[in-house]
């Protein structure tokens, strides 16, 4: 053997009977030279001991050695990392593939795919809608189609903004084969175990789409299973992680440069999965140049959209504050407009009308903003968990869609009816409206890729309602109870929105100011006239439109490549080979 040690590399080989019928070769490659001896005997003994210990964990795991990559002469080799950085490949050696004239080994005919099982861990609602959903989407594609039995399962990790209906979303799901509530995820990530007593296979993969990235690392260490982390904020753990993907080259240039091999620019995941439900779906109807939005007929009544946001701290702010806009707009245009507010999958009436109570809204008398009590529609079946799915409405439909559908609407002091409608996704509401005004979020996103009108308001007058925005020290500080914790949390809010830039995504993807971000101490009567002179503008209104269409149009999804989720996708099924 010693005759095969060749500019400090190493190869030997022995057969290793795991299953019956099959052989496995095992050789040793880019060896360091200095973690081993210098004396050939003890190069030899060391590297036996190798070769032993690799035998000993293969026998006690299990594990295949099929897969990754395609080897000289047929090989398929899997590379595994043992003490003195000894690289060990094993490929598949059958007698029944062997070539006798020259011994070469040929490919086996068909890859043996195990067991796997999928462990997504996310946590608030934007993540579990945008997210999650196009992911598992794309998961069934792909991995139906080279394994034979995948198992995809959901974590919720807590989180300060979620509304608590994100399980019974996920229950919706059908790509989905069990999910697991965020009141269970502490037993689950220090001890390995669900309340339901999960089984988890030996093969699998963690995936990680919202939260804390430092859960997903300690997940997939707990579970024995590699990790793979979708990110658009930071790469926080390089050289722990094994797979990084990234929403844009901007974050790239930030990653150490020894972790760019970890790392892959995927796109953006929130507009890609928006973009992808949307296709086929007729545009927003431009408004000619005469119309207006004082006319009196009911069909020339401009709609306006009310999105206030699905997390908490959003709804405790945006439900008051928007109406309180409805009520001054409808004041302006001397009730000529109508009000729709889509309501988030995960955000019930009783939530919505929880917001909307002074009673139970201290906000609404503090900032004296206005109020608005909810009114069942009797005609519609009302499911309190906001899980109803309305069929689509065709382009002929539409005259009437905003007539029938509603199955409340919140009747504020000044006789103002904003109708509630629960549909997901609810894009064929926004394509009845001629403007919405909507909090920051992933619905940037969707009216953006729909070519909605839009205004972006972020009132800055209870920025302490925001307590999840950093981790860390400061985030502990922020979540302290009382005036300290409210204290940190405003500074550090004001600090984000300093450095944040642009907060809505069609500006994000422009570079520029696409449409109007109100952001700061702003009342709604200001927010009100400034929608007042859109509407009764269109011609303001049509352009803001060809500005988001022609956006969209240079959107990956839309021009026929393939998106992040599609990507993701790929990379899990590449990961489950190696």
């Amino acid at each position: 053997m010693a005759n095969l040690w060749h500019r400090h590399r190493a190869a030997a080989s022995c057969t290793m009977p795991l299953h019956p019928g099959v052989s496995y070769s095992i050789s040793t490659s880019a060896v360091d030279r200095t973690t081993f001896p210098q004396s050939p005997p003890e190069r030899r003994r060391h590297f036996s001991k190798q070769v032993s210990t690799f035998q000993k964990q293969a026998l006690r795991e299990r594990r295949s050695v099929h897969n990754t990559s395609q080897g000289p002469k047929g090989w398929r080799r899997t590379r595994w990392t043992e003490k003195g950085r000894v690289v060990v490949e094993a490929a598949v050696t059958s007698p029944s593939n062997c070539n006798n004239n020259n011994g070469a080994v040929q490919p086996p005919a068909a890859i043996n795919n195990n067991q796997s099982d999928i462990v997504i861990l996310t946590n608030g609602p934007g993540e579990v809608a945008a997210w999650v959903k196009p992911v598992v989407t794309a998961l069934r594609q792909h991995t139906n189609k080279h394994f034979s039995d995948i198992r995809i399962s959901v974590v919720l990790a807590p989180c300060p903004h979620a509304s608590g209906s994100e399980l019974q979303l996920l229950q919706t799901f059908d790509e989905i084969d069990r999910c697991q509530g965020p009141e269970d995820f502490w037993q689950l990530l220090l001890l390995g175990r669900s309340l339901q007593n999960w089984d988890w296979r030996k093969q699998g993969l963690c995936i990680f789409l919202g939260g804390d990235q430092f859960n997903a690392l300690v997940l997939g260490y707990r579970l024995g299973y590699r990790t793979l982390v979708y990110t658009e904020d930071a790469v926080r753990w390089p050289g722990l992680v094994d797979v990084y993907l990234l929403h844009s080259d901007e974050m790239l240039s930030k990653v150490p440069k020894w972790a760019h091999t970890q790392c892959q620019v995927v796109g953006d995941l929130f507009a890609d999965a928006v973009a992808t439900s949307i296709t086929g779906l007729p545009h927003w109807p431009p408004l000619s140049g005469n119309q207006s939005a004082a006319m009196t007929a009911e069909e020339s009544v401009p709609v306006v959209g009310l999105l206030p946001g699905s997390k908490d701290a959003k709804l405790a702010i945006g439900v008051p504050y928007f109406i309180a806009v409805a009520e001054h707009l409808h004041q302006r245009l001397e009730g000529h407009v109508r009000f729709v507010l889509p309501l988030a999958p995960t955000v019930s009436l009783d939530v919505l009308a929880r917001h909307a109570d002074p009673c139970l809204n201290p906000l609404i008398a503090r900032f004296k903003w206005a109020a608005g009590n909810l009114v069942l529609n009797q005609s519609k079946e009302i499911q309190p968990d906001s899980m109803k799915q309305f069929e689509d409405i065709g382009a002929k439909e539409s005259p009437q869609f905003l007539k029938d559908g509603p199955v409340g609407e919140l009747l504020t002091k000044g006789q103002v009816h904003i109708e509630i409608w629960q549909q997901f996704p609810p894009y064929t509401v926004y394509q009845q409206c001629n403007l919405c005004l909507t909090t920051v979020g992933t619905n940037t996103a969707e009216l953006g890729s729909l070519g909605i009108p839009m205004f972006i308001v972020l009132p800055t007058h209870a920025l302490e309602m925001f307590k999840g925005a950093t981790g860390g020290v400061v985030g502990l500080l922020a979540a302290v109870p009382g005036w300290i914790g409210d204290t940190v949390a405003h500074l550090v809010n004001v600090a984000l929105l300093k450095t944040a830039g642009f907060i809505s995504w069609p500006n994000r993807w422009a570079g520029e100011e696409v449409v109007p971000e109100l952001i700061g101490n702003i009342e709604p009567v200001e927010v009100a006239a400034m929608a007042a002179e859109y509407l009764n503008a269109p011609s303001r209104l049509h352009s803001m439109h060809q500005r988001l269409l022609s956006l969209r149009q240079k959107r990956p999804s839309f021009t026929g490549q393939l998106g992040a989720a599609h990507t993701i996708a790929c990379t899990v099924e590449q990961m489950l080979r190696s």
